[in-house]
């Protein structure tokens, strides 16, 4: 039983980490479409 609760919270920290690259990765991409976007005019 102490086992799965020292784990729960290095579960929510990774999937914290997956969710904030996921993120960050959207912002990436965006950006990048708009300065693109932004050179071809």
């Amino acid at each position: 039983m102490h086992l799965g609760a020292d784990m729960d919270p290095n579960m929510g920290t990774t999937t914290n980490k997956i969710a904030c690259t996921a993120n960050e990765w959207k912002l990436n991409s965006a950006s990048h479409t708009l300065q693109v976007n932004i050179q071809a005019l």
